[in-house]
C-alpha cells in the first residue's frame, strides 16, 4: 500500500526539530472561541438550508405556471405569500446569544421589516441591517468572517444573504414579482424575467453555501490545532500526529464541501 509508514521508534529529543515542528509549538490559538464560532455558523447553515427550500418551492411554482389555468395561478400565488412570510421569519432568526444572525454589525435590531397592502400581503421588504461584518481573530494569524450581512448592495464586502448586487441574488424581490405576475396571469413575465432570477437566487445560495463550508473548515482546523498541541495526557504530541489529525481535518473539510456543491449544482440544474 501507498504512503508513509513509520516502521521503528525514533528519538526525537536527540535529533534537530524541523522548521514546521518549531513553528507548530509556537502558535498560540484560541479553540474555546473557534468552538464557539462554529454554533453561530451552524446556525447559519440552518438558515441558509431553509431559504433554500423556499427558493426551492417558488422555483418549481414557476415552472408550473406556463400549464396552469387562472385559478391554479391564483392559488399558486397564494403559496407563494407563504413562502414570503416564511423567508421574512428565516432572515430576521436570532443566535444563541439573542442578536440576529443577519444585521450585520447592527445586530440588536430586527434586520427585515416587511410592508404589508390592506389585505395583509406582503408588498416591500426592507433591509434596515449593516452591510459591514467583523472579523474575528483566532490567534496566530488565523481569522475568520462567520457573519453574514442581510443585504449588500456594494461593489465591495461580504455577500449579502437576501441580496446583493454582485451575485443578482434578490430572493425577497424576486418572490414579490412571482407573485405579482402569478395574480395578473402574466405568463410570459414568469418565464422571461421571475424563472430566470429565482435561478439566479439558487445560485447565489450556494456560493453562500461554499463560504460557509470554508469557514467551518477554518474553525475545525483552528480547533484541531488549540486541541492536538497538548494531548490528552498532558503531554505534547509529536510533530507528526499533530500533522496527522490537521491534515484529517482539511480532509474531511474539503470532502464535504465538494459534496455539497456538486449536490446543489445538480439541484438548481433540475
Amino acid at each position: 500500500m501507498g504512503g508513509v509508514r513509520r516502521t521503528e521508534a525514533v528519538d526525537e529529543v536527540s535529533r534537530t526539530e524541523s522548521p514546521a515542528s518549531i513553528a507548530i509549538k509556537s502558535l498560540e490559538l484560541d479553540g474555546v472561541k473557534a468552538a464557539d464560532l462554529k454554533v453561530r455558523v451552524e446556525a447559519n447553515e440552518r438558515a441558509l438550508d431553509d431559504l433554500q427550500k423556499v427558493q426551492s418551492k417558488a422555483g418549481d411554482i414557476a415552472d408550473k405556471a406556463a400549464e396552469a389555468t387562472p385559478e391554479g395561478m391564483s392559488a399558486a400565488a397564494g403559496k407563494v405569500d407563504e413562502l414570503l412570510e416564511e423567508g421574512v421569519s428565516i432572515a430576521n432568526r436570532k443566535g444563541e446569544e439573542g442578536d440576529f444572525l443577519f444585521g450585520g454589525d447592527l445586530a440588536e435590531e430586527e434586520p427585515f421589516v416587511a410592508t404589508k397592502d390592506a389585505k395583509g400581503k406582503i408588498t416591500e421588504v426592507n433591509y434596515q441591517g449593516s452591510s459591514e461584518v467583523g472579523v474575528d481573530e483566532l490567534g496566530s494569524g488565523f481569522s475568520v468572517t462567520t457573519d453574514i450581512p442581510g443585504e449588500n448592495t456594494e461593489t465591495t464586502g461580504a455577500i449579502g444573504l437576501m441580496k446583493d448586487s454582485r451575485t443578482g441574488g434578490d430572493l425577497f424581490g424576486n418572490l414579490i414579482s412571482l407573485r405579482d405576475n402569478l395574480m395578473a396571469n402574466e405568463k410570459e413575465a414568469i418565464v422571461e424575467r421571475d424563472i430566470p432570477a429565482l435561478r439566479r437566487d439558487a445560485e447565489h445560495l450556494i456560493q453562500h453555501f461554499g463560504e460557509l463550508s470554508a469557514n467551518l473548515m477554518m474553525l475545525d482546523t483552528v480547533a484541531a490545532l488549540a486541541n492536538d498541541l497538548e494531548g490528552s495526557d498532558g503531554k505534547a504530541m509529536s510533530t507528526v500526529d499533530k500533522l496527522g489529525n490537521i491534515q484529517y481535518a482539511l480532509h474531511r473539510a474539503l470532502v464535504d464541501n465538494r459534496n455539497f456543491i456538486q449536490r446543489d449544482s445538480f439541484r438548481a440544474v433540475n
